[in-house]
């Protein structure tokens, strides 16, 4: 997947869902980041969550305290 976003101009990464232009030009630092991560981890295969870090934190916390 990095290879294909490197040959993306920012305008083009902005037309894809979920990326806005403000953000466009940080994607391929992002999927260098988790590339690196996920071979550091040994994990071969992520599933995206449309949400922020911070909604995943309330939902996991609000989990914790159903019973």
């Amino acid at each position: 997947m990095t290879a294909f976003i490197a040959r993306m101009s920012s305008s083009d990464l902005a037309d894809l869902d979920g990326v806005s232009a403000g953000r466009s030009h940080q994607v391929l630092a992002g999927s260098v980041v988790s590339a690196a991560a996920m071979d550091a981890l040994g994990v071969a295969e992520l599933e995206l969550c449309p949400w922020a870090l911070r909604e995943g934190v309330i939902l996991r916390r609000l989990d914790q305290l159903t019973p």
